[in-house]
C-alpha cells in the first residue's frame, strides 16, 4: 500500500524512485516485521519533513506505561537466550522478576531502570520517563557509575568494576568533557535509541538539556554527537536482540523505533542520504497488510439477545505457512470466528474472514483475536461490543442496489414504530455547535447537573474527583440536544494518586461511550458521540478505590453545516412490526434511518448508516465502495481503485490531507481525534465518507 502526496495545491506529482544501494549491515531488517501500512505516511520524505512524519506516526497510540511496569516489559524485552536480564552496562545476571531495585551498595547486588538519556537532560517528565525504548535495565551499581555523563569515545578511559564501557574524558573531536562509552557490541543500539527519541520528543527537544542534544527539533543533536552517532550506527548494524526488544516493547507501548525497521532512515534524516526519499515499500519479510496495526473490531451497542456478524480482511504477503487464529480474553464465548485456520495460498490472496458476536448478556463485552503462524509476529485484535436491552434500531439486512430492510427491537407498550429514512449532505455555510464547555473554576458542578459519589476538592485547582475509597462517583448532564449534528465529547482527566486500573466510563443515554484508562497525568480522552435525541443524558463515572480526577468536559464541533433529508413518504407509520422493507432507492449510495416507538414516551432511536451496492455486483458491494478502518496511526481506506485522488477534510471544511493511491490501500496518518470528511475522485466517479476517529 503506498500514497503518493500532493500537499501542494492538489497537484500530483510523480514520485522519483532512487535506486537504494542496501549494504549487508541493513539486511536484518528484513525480520523486524513493522506493521505493513506503519510507515507509510513517511514514503516521499526526507530530512526534516521525514523526522517530523516519523515523530506523527510514532507518537500516534503511543501507551504510557507506569514506570514500575518497565520490570515486567524487561521481562520479555530484555531477556537473554538462556533466561537472564540482559544488561549492557555489567556482566551481572539476573532472574528477571528478582532482585530489582532502586537503591544499591555493591556490584551485582541488583538490578535497577537506566536512561540513556539522563532523566536530569528531561526533568523527569512523562511519558519519556517510562519509556521502554531508551530506559534499559542495567545493574545498579553500574548505572549510578554512569551518572548522567553523555555517550562518547574515551580511548583512556577506565573500565567499570564487572562493568561493560568505559569513564574518561573525550577523545572524539568536537567534544572534551567527561563521557561513558559503551562496548562496541552496544553502540549502535544506543545510537538508534538517541535518534529514536530526538524524533519520538520532537515537540519538546527545544527544552531537553544535555551535551548530546542543540535545544532544535532539527537536528536535535550537536554536531560532535550527530557524527558520534552515525558512526556508530554504521560500524553496529541491527541485531537480533534489538529487532527482538523492538517486537516486544511495541506489544506495550504501541509504537517502534523506526531506526530499527529502517536502520537507512538515518542517513536519509542526518546522513549521507539527506535529500533522498525515503521509501519503505521493498521488504520481502511475513506480514500482514490487513488488519494494520492496532484495528480493532468494536461491534457498537447491540441489542440484547441478537447476533451480529462483521467482517475482517486478512491480507497476507511472503507467508512461509498457514496462518492460526484464536479467540481468548473475558468474554471469549461471546465471540465466533467462521474458520481458526486460514491456508498460506488463501490469506495472500485475501481472506474476509467473519466475527460473530452473540450478545447473551447485557453489559460491555471484550475478548482478543490473535493470528499467528506463517512467519509473521503474532497480530492481537481487540474486540468490543456493548449489549444493552434498551430500544435501539439495528444493522439492516437484504441490501442490494436500491432496497435494503430496517430493523429495530421490540420497545415495551409500543402500539406502533416511526420510521425516518434519509440523506445527510453539507452545505455551504459553517455551523459551530457547542453544547458543553465546562471547567469546574471553582472545583464545583455547574447547576443542573447530578452527581451521586463525587467530590468537590480543592487537592486539584479547577477540577472535580470522582469516587471516593468506598463509594462509586458519576456525574449526569442532562437535557443535552444532540439532534443537530455530529459532535466529539472531550474530557481531560487523570487517576487519583496511586490507585491502579483507574477507568474513567462515558455513557450516553445509559449506553457505554467509551471507557479510558486514566494515568498519573493529566491526559485528553475524546469520542465521537453521532447525531442522536433531542433529550438526552450523558454520565461520567469512576469505581470506588479506582479514583479519577476530571479537570473539564467539552462537547463541541464546528463544521459545514449538515441538512437531514428525508426521502418521499418518510417518516412513515408502521404497525407493531420489528422490520421494513425500503425501496426506490440509488445505487452506491448512503442513507440513514431512525426509529420511533408510538403510543410510549420513549425517544428516537440511535441512527443507522446503510450503503447500497452497485447494479453490477448486488451481493458485493464492499469490492466496488472503499471503506475506512481507524487504527492506532489514523485511518487506513481499503477498496480503493487505482489512482483515485484522495482529500481529507476536518468538520471546519479544512483540507488537511491529499494523496493519490498507488494500490487499493492507503493509510491516513491523523493526530487528532475528531470527525473527517474523506472524497474520492477517479476518472469514473467520485465518493465521500464520514469518518470516526
Amino acid at each position: 500500500m503506498q500514497a503518493v502526496f500532493t500537499c501542494s495545491n492538489f497537484k500530483i506529482f510523480e514520485m522519483r524512485l532512487f535506486l537504494l544501494s542496501i549494504v549487508s549491515t541493513f539486511t536484518l531488517l528484513l525480520v523486524a516485521q513493522p506493521p505493513a501500512p506503519y510507515y507509510d505516511s513517511a514514503n516521499g520524505k526526507s530530512d526534516a519533513q521525514l523526522k517530523t512524519e516519523l515523530y506523527t506516526i510514532i507518537s500516534a497510540g503511543y501507551v504510557t506505561k507506569s514506570y514500575d511496569f518497565l520490570y515486567t516489559i524487561y521481562q520479555t524485552s530484555d531477556v537473554t537466550e538462556d533466561g537472564k536480564i540482559w544488561d549492557m552496562y555489567s556482566t551481572c545476571t539476573w532472574i528477571p522478576g528478582q532482585k530489582e531495585c532502586g537503591n544499591y551498595k555493591n556490584v551485582c547486588d541488583c538490578y535497577n531502570r537506566e536512561h540513556s538519556i539522563p532523566q536530569s537532560w528531561f526533568n523527569s517528565r512523562s511519558p519519556m520517563v517510562s519509556d521502554a525504548f531508551h530506559v534499559y535495565p542495567t545493574d545498579g551499581k553500574v548505572n549510578g557509575q554512569r551518572s548522567s555523563y553523555p555517550f562518547g569515545e574515551c580511548t583512556n578511559g577506565t573500565t567499570l568494576s564487572n562493568g561493560k564501557g568505559r569513564l574518561g574524558k573525550s577523545t572524539f573531536s568536537g567534544y572534551s568533557g567527561t563521557v561513558f562509552e559503551p562496548v562496541d557490541e552496544y553502540k549502535g543500539d544506543f545510537a538508534r535509541t538517541y535518534f529514536y527519541f530526538a524524533t519520538r520528543y520532537e515537540n519538546i527537544m527545544t527544552t531537553i538539556d544535555g551535551e548530546s542534544f542543540n535545544n532544535t527539533k532539527y537536528p536535535a543533536f550537536t554536531t560532535w554527537s550527530k557524527d558520534l552517532f552515525l558512526k556508530w550506527h554504521r560500524q553496529d548494524p541491527v541485531s537480533q536482540k534489538e529487532i527482538t526488544r523492538n517486537n516486544a516493547i511495541y506489544t506495550y507501548q504501541k509504537n517502534r523505533n523506526p531506526f530499527i525497521d529502517y536502520p537507512e532512515l538515518a542517513e536519509h534524516i542526518w546522513g549521507n542520504r539527506v535529500g533522498q526519499p525515503f521509501n519503505a515499500t521493498s521488504v520481502d519479510y511475513p506480514y500482514l497488510s490487513m488488519p494494520t496495526a492496532g484495528y480493532q473490531l468494536n461491534f457498537g451497542t447491540v441489542a440484547y439477545q441478537h447476533v451480529t456478524t462483521m467482517e475482517m480482511n486478512i491480507k497476507g504477503h511472503n507467508l512461509n505457512g498457514d496462518l492460526t487464529l484464536n479467540i481468548s480474553g473475558v468474554d471469549n464465548t461471546l465471540f465466533t470466528i467462521n474458520t481458526n485456520y486460514i491456508s498460506k495460498e488463501d490469506a495472500e490472496n485475501g481472506y474476509l474472514l467473519q466475527v460473530t458476536h452473540i450478545a447473551s448478556s447485557t453489559g460491555n463485552h471484550q475478548a482478543e483475536l490473535t493470528i499467528s503462524g506463517g512467519g509473521i509476529t503474532p497480530v492481537t485484535i481487540a474486540l468490543h461490543a456493548t449489549s444493552s436491552d434498551n430500544f435501539m434500531a439495528i444493522q439492516a439486512t437484504d441490501i442490494s442496489y436500491n432496497t435494503f430492510t430496517a430493523n429495530w427491537t421490540t420497545s415495551a407498550g409500543a402500539t406502533g414504530y416511526e420510521l425516518n429514512v434519509y440523506t445527510i449532505n453539507n452545505n455551504d455555510e459553517n455551523e459551530t455547535i457547542e453544547l458543553v464547555a465546562e471547567g469546574f473554576s471553582d472545583n464545583t458542578l455547574p447547576g443542573g447537573w447530578s452527581s451521586v459519589g463525587y467530590v468537590a476538592t480543592n487537592e486539584l485547582d479547577g477540577a472535580i474527583r470522582l469516587a471516593s475509597g468506598s463509594q462509586d462517583g458519576t456525574i449526569s448532564i442532562p437535557n443535552l440536544d444532540l439532534s443537530k449534528g455530529d459532535v466529539v465529547l472531550s474530557v481531560i482527566a487523570k487517576r487519583y494518586g496511586t490507585d491502579s486500573n483507574a477507568n474513567l466510563t462515558a455513557k450516553l443515554n445509559g449506553n457505554t461511550l467509551q471507557t479510558w484508562l486514566t494515568g498519573k497525568d493529566l491526559d485528553t480522552f475524546s469520542v465521537s458521540i453521532p447525531q442522536n435525541q433531542t433529550v438526552s443524558s450523558l454520565t461520567l463515572s469512576a469505581q470506588k478505590g479506582q479514583r479519577v480526577y476530571v479537570d473539564s468536559i467539552n462537547i463541541s464541533s464546528q463544521g459545514e453545516a449538515l441538512i437531514k433529508t428525508s426521502l418521499e413518504g418518510y417518516p412513515i407509520q408502521l404497525g407493531n412490526i420489528l422490520s421494513y422493507q425500503v425501496t426506490n432507492l440509488d445505487e452506491n449510495n448512503l442513507y440513514y434511518y431512525d426509529v420511533i416507538p408510538i403510543g410510549n414516551s420513549t425517544g428516537v432511536s440511535n441512527r443507522i448508516e446503510v450503503q447500497t451496492t452497485v447494479f453490477s455486483d448486488v451481493d458485493n458491494h464492499r469490492n466496488k465502495t472503499f471503506y475506512a478502518v481507524s487504527t492506532s496511526s489514523g485511518i487506513v481506506l481499503y477498496n480503493l481503485e487505482k489512482n483515485a485522488q484522495i482529500e481529507v477534510y476536518n468538520m471546519i471544511g479544512k483540507c488537511i490531507f491529499t494523496a493519490r493511491s498507488a494500490d487499493d490501500s492507503v493509510l491516513i496518518p491523523l493526530s487528532t481525534k475528531g470527525i473527517y470528511i474523506i472524497k474520492t475522485n477517479t476518472v469514473r466517479n467520485s465518493a465521500s465518507i464520514k469518518v470516526f476517529y
